[in-house]
């Protein structure tokens, strides 16, 4: 699914006009986007969080020559779902903590 399908599914599910559901989703990932850029945690209940961590350098090899080349630190974006996503990603797990 893309941006485009995300779309479409809210507005059918919404009853809205595709040109509005377009500008909300880009609303919701725009700030998204500026919380993380800011170094906000965002979390959406039964959904996930989006964090940032920072990434250690390293020293890698350039893939054209083979030469050693340092890699300096990065801040990466991370996901960690939530658990009413885990639950139904996962049914199973949920039926035999039961039984």
């Amino acid at each position: 699914m893309n941006k485009a399908d995300l779309t479409e599914a809210l507005a059918e599910r919404a009853d809205i006009p595709k040109v509005r559901a377009a500008q909300y989703i880009n609303i919701l990932v725009e700030s998204i986007h500026e919380a993380l850029v800011s170094g906000e945690k965002v979390t959406i209940s039964d959904f996930g969080t989006f964090t940032v961590r920072q990434r250690k350098g390293f020293n890698g090899r350039n893939p054209r020559s083979g030469q050693p080349q340092a890699v300096g630190p990065k801040r990466m974006p991370q996901f960690r779902a939530g658990k009413g996503l885990k639950e139904a990603l996962n049914p199973e797990d949920e039926a035999s903590a039961e039984g």
